[in-house]
C-alpha cells in the first residue's frame, strides 16, 4: 500500500467524518474474500455524499471505484490506490408496477421486496448476489433474461461528480452481460424498473426454485467465497462439435468448454474449480488474487487447446496486476 497523502486524509476527513477509512482491507467487502487495502475507503448512505465523495477525489486527482456488494469482483493483492467508495444508498419505492431503487440497495433484498408488492419480473435471478447498481453496471442475468430488460432510467453521476443526470434504457446499451457503462464509467444513483403484476405465491415458488437450483450446483458465497460464474458463455449461435446451448439462450455455456477439458477440482495454491460447476472459482481457504488469476489463465489454456476458443472473463480484475508464470503453471 502506498502512504495517503496526509492533506489529502485531512480535508477528506475534514469533509467525510466518520466514513472515510484508510487502508481498509478490501478481502472484507468482496464476496471472493480476496483483495489488498485500499488508500482510501468511504462508506456513502446517501446519493449527496456518494456525489460529494466523486468531487472530493477529483479535486485531489486521485482514482476512483464504486463498490457495490463486491460480487463477480477480484481485487489484487496490492490493493487499489486512491479512492474506494462503497455505494451504501439502498432506499426502494414502488409506484404501481414501476419500482424505484438506489443503487446500493441488495440485489436479493430487492427481489423479496419486489414479491410482497406481488411484483412479478426479477425471481428468476434469486440468489445472485450483489447490489442492484452491480447488476445494472454487468446488466446481470441468467436464464435467457436479464434485469435490463426491466430498465426504464437510470440516474447516474459522471466521475468527477459534476454531473448527475437522467438516462432511458436506450442509452445503456444494454447488450449479454455488457453496457455502455463499462466503456464510459459513470456512477449508478438509482433506477426505475418496469415489472408487472403476479401473484405472491407464485413468485416465492420461482425464487424458491431458483434458490434451490444455486444451492445444489453453487457454492454458499458466504461460507464458500466466490464471484460467481467466471467466464462468460459464448457469442450467440456459436457452435462447438457436441455441446449444446443452454436451455433458454442461444449461447454454449462455459462451463461445458470447462467440464470437457476436465477443470473441475483443479486448483492453484487455495484457488480451486469448485466441484459442481466448472465455471465457478472459489477461494477455498487463503487464495490470492494471483493464485486465482494463474488459474483462470490454465482454464483459458486448456479451452483454447481443445476447442480454439478464447473464453472471455465476466468477473472484473482491479489494481495492479502480478506476473503469472508462462502457461500460468501447473495446477495442484
Amino acid at each position: 500500500m502506498s502512504t495517503p497523502d496526509r492533506a489529502a486524509e485531512a480535508l477528506l476527513r475534514r469533509e467525510l467524518g466518520d466514513d472515510l477509512l484508510t487502508g481498509e482491507p478490501l478481502r472484507h467487502h468482496t464476496t471472493f474474500r480476496i483483495g489488498g487495502p485500499a488508500d482510501f475507503f468511504v462508506t456513502a448512505r446517501t446519493t449527496d455524499v456518494l456525489v460529494q465523495a466523486l468531487r472530493l477525489a477529483h479535486q485531489l486527482g486521485m482514482p476512483v471505484f464504486l463498490l457495490g456488494g463486491g460480487s463477480n469482483l477480484l481485487v489484487s493483492d496490492d490493493g487499489l490506490r486512491g479512492m474506494v467508495i462503497r455505494n451504501a444508498c439502498e432506499r426502494v419505492e414502488f409506484d404501481g408496477t414501476a419500482a424505484f431503487v438506489e443503487g446500493g440497495a441488495d440485489y436479493l433484498e430487492f427481489i423479496a421486496k419486489c414479491r410482497d408488492q406481488a411484483l412479478a419480473g426479477l425471481a428468476y435471478a434469486a440468489g445472485i448476489p450483489g447490489s442492484v447498481g452491480g447488476a445494472l453496471y454487468g446488466n446481470a442475468g441468467c436464464y435467457g433474461q436479464d434485469i435490463g430488460a426491466r430498465v426504464i432510467e437510470c440516474t447516474v453521476a459522471t466521475l468527477d461528480g459534476a454531473k448527475v443526470e437522467t438516462h432511458p434504457a436506450s442509452w445503456f446499451a444494454f447488450e449479454y452481460r455488457d453496457t455502455r457503462l463499462k466503456r464510459e464509467p459513470h456512477v449508478i444513483l438509482s433506477c426505475l424498473l418496469q415489472l408487472e403484476a403476479g401473484e405472491r405465491a407464485a413468485i416465492q415458488r420461482e425464487m424458491d426454485e431458483k434458490l434451490e437450483i444455486r444451492r445444489v450446483k453453487h457454492p454458499q458465497w458466504r461460507t464458500e467465497p466466490t464471484a460467481g460464474s467466471y467466464f462468460k458463455n459464448l457469442p450467440p449461435g456459436f457452435q462447438v462439435p457436441g455441446l449444446p446451448h443452454s436451455p433458454g439462450t442461444h449461447r454454449i455455456p462455459a462451463g461445458a468448454l470447462l467440464d470437457a477439458c476436465d477443470a473441475r477440482g483443479l486448483r492453484v495454491g487455495d484457488a480451486a474449480v469448485f466441484a459442481k460447476h466448472a465455471n465457478i472459482l472459489v477461494n477455498a481457504g487463503h487464495a490470492t488474487a494471483r493464485d486465482m488469476l494463474a488459474l483462470a489463465e490454465t482454464l483459458k489454456a486448456r479451452v483454447r487447446a481443445k476447442f480454439g476458443v478464447e473464453l472471455e472473463e465476466e468477473v472484473m480484475f482491479l489494481g495492479p496486476r502480478p506476473a503469472l508464470p508462462d502457461a500460468a503453471g501447473s495446477p495442484a
